[in-house]
């Protein structure tokens, strides 16, 4: 398929594997959180929350545009019967 706007439709799917590591971060901030109890620690782990939670937004408004558009132009391609 070819690219829309420099990106290639055909690789969009590794983006969720970024979405999946930055859920995993999060789940592992949030366990941490109970077992440290400095206000030290507590405040790296919710700026380590923070980085994982923005960048999990920011993949799916990514991957939801892209996806939109490269569904758009197969579906130009390749007709519903």
């Amino acid at each position: 398929m070819r690219q829309v706007g420099g990106v290639d439709c055909n690789h969009l799917a590794p983006l969720t594997v970024l979405a999946t590591i930055a859920a995993f971060l999060m789940s592992i901030c949030f366990r941490q959180m109970a077992r440290h109890k400095e206000r030290s620690q507590r405040w790296f782990l919710a700026v380590c929350l923070l980085i994982a939670a923005t960048t999990l937004f920011f993949d799916f408004r990514y991957v939801r545009r892209y996806r939109d558009i490269c569904d758009t132009i197969q579906q130009r391609f390749h007709p519903a019967k």
